[in-house]
């Protein structure tokens, strides 16, 4: 059984610049909720068609004990609850179960123990004491044992304590960023493979309806050919016909298969779970949302290169590599102050065998002869410099990529729209004339061929340009960090 995890799925940018305004949060629902897919596309296919492979999706019986027994004819499966996913549900499911994350988020425990050691001061005294009840002393009476106790404590005095912690939060800083950034890339991640899988989907639907009308028209002819108003000729090319179509089905069947298995273990569920699909991929409300660079609300223009640039200096990897530099900073301030060295002083009491005793102070230090702390802190002044370049290379980076996925998601949008192919496309009046037509053997088999190819490739470029723009949309949401529901719905 799935047990899916109530958490959010929006992935925003965590700490967004003063200058970002994201774009309004709307309800993450389909603006088009398309009824649930009660059969699998290997349902939908004719018995004559295809052999079922022998790979079916069974689920344990042991989490179901039915009360009565079935009988022969009704199998156990049947009677099972087979969970459907829609997007949003996919993705809470990726942040939930996705093994990696889960491990990864075990890294902020360890982190904020990291923190928790550097907010503790070293106070640690130290004691020493010294006693001589063996010792030569021929004109002292009794009990004059020589012995002293010493207490002293180590005193920081460039406040190496501040620093420490400002090390320790930055480390903190980046462990947690380093998560919502592999969060940020499973939301991509399980929303690319998602919508592959209604891609195949759709591919799985397309080479059925290819391959049932590849077998009426061969049922066809071969009736003809009986009746001898057909040609050997033409019932020997729809046979060929017809088994091509049948590899193809194979094929597709094949990668529809394959695309559910890539799902299923983003997902952390196991390749038995039968997993099947609530949406389908042209039934998406896909939006083309207005990025915000300035802090009046007044869109600007959408390829201007600051709102890229503001969206990508927000990406949880660009502010990883920010805290890294933080860290960097801190621990040069650290080497700094260690040129510093510390002092030890404490209370002193001693008392002698001349019965004399002395109370007083006691303070200790280094002398920095040879090991003044300057090569550590040239150290720490190269990694700094090192961890600049990194984040603002990667900061270059991540603009780069930020225009490249919002100029492909802009030409998808725009290529959809313009091909007028968002509405599904219904068969012509004309060619259900022409099949009728042919049925009665008044018109050539050639003309409904040409039709009927004509027909599946507009629909396979419909669902192309529908693929293109799913796939545009997950760089987006990895690029430039833009929530789901400000993509598709």
């Amino acid at each position: 059984m799935v047990f899916l995890a109530g958490i959010g799925c929006r992935m925003d940018p965590a700490s967004k610049p003063h200058v970002l305004i994201p774009p309004p949060v709307t309800d993450p629902v389909d603006a088009n909720p398309s009824p649930t897919i009660t059969s699998s596309p290997a349902e939908a296919r004719p018995a004559s068609a295809i052999e079922l492979e022998s790979d079916l999706v069974t689920l344990a019986s042991a989490h179901f004990e039915p009360t009565d027994q079935p009988t022969p004819h009704e199998p156990v499966f049947s009677k099972l609850p087979q969970p459907a996913f829609n997007l949003m549900e996919t993705i809470s499911l990726g942040l939930a179960q996705n093994p990696d994350l889960v491990a990864l988020r075990q890294n902020e425990n360890v982190g904020s123990a990291v923190l928790g050691v550097a907010e503790t001061y070293p106070y640690n005294p130290f004691a020493q004491v010294r006693v001589t009840p063996y010792q030569d002393a021929p004109a002292a009476g009794v009990g004059t044992t020589y012995h002293y106790v010493l207490l002293m404590q180590r005193i920081e005095l460039a406040h190496q304590q501040r620093f420490r912690e400002n090390s320790a939060a930055s480390a903190l800083n980046q462990i947690r960023w380093s998560i919502h950034l592999a969060e940020l890339q499973n939301v991509g991640l399980s929303t690319r493979l998602y919508l592959t899988a209604l891609y195949q989907q759709e591919l799985l639907y397309l080479a059925e309806e290819s391959h049932q009308n590849n077998l009426v028209l061969k049922n066809t002819l071969e009736k003809q050919l009986d009746a001898g108003q057909a040609s050997g000729a033409d019932v020997a090319i729809a046979r060929i016909d017809a088994q091509s179509t049948a590899q193809q089905l194979r094929l597709a069947q094949a990668n529809y298969q394959l695309a559910l298995r890539d799902l299923k273990r983003q997902v952390g569920l196991s390749p038995e779970t039968e997993l099947r699909l609530a949406d389908r991929l042209t039934q998406h409300d896909w939006l083309l949302p207005t990025l915000i660079a300035d802090g009046n609300e007044d869109p600007c223009q959408r390829t201007s290169p600051e709102s890229i640039s503001g969206w990508a200096a927000s990406r949880p990897d660009v502010l990883a590599a920010l805290a890294d530099v933080d860290a960097a900073r801190a621990n040069l301030s650290l080497a700094s102050a260690a040129k510093t060295p510390d002092v030890q002083v404490g209370p002193y009491y001693q008392r002698g065998r001349d019965e004399v005793t002395y109370l007083g102070l006691q303070a200790q230090m280094d002398l920095p002869v040879f090991n003044n702390g300057r090569p550590l802190e040239r150290q720490r002044i190269a990694e700094l410099n090192q961890r600049s370049t990194v984040w603002r290379q990667l900061f270059r980076r991540a603009n780069l990529e930020g225009e490249a996925a919002w100029q492909r998601y802009q030409l998808a949008y725009k290529g959809l729209h313009a091909s007028g192919l968002e509405e599904p496309i219904e068969v012509p009046n004309a060619l259900a004339g022409l099949e009728r037509q042919f049925q009665a053997g008044e018109v050539d088999i050639t003309r409904v061929v040409q039709a009927r190819n004509s027909i599946l490739q507009n629909q396979r470029v419909r669902l192309d340009l529908y693929n293109e723009l799913a796939q545009a949309s997950a760089d987006v949401i990895i690029a430039i960090g833009l929530p789901v529901e400000d993509i598709v719905r």
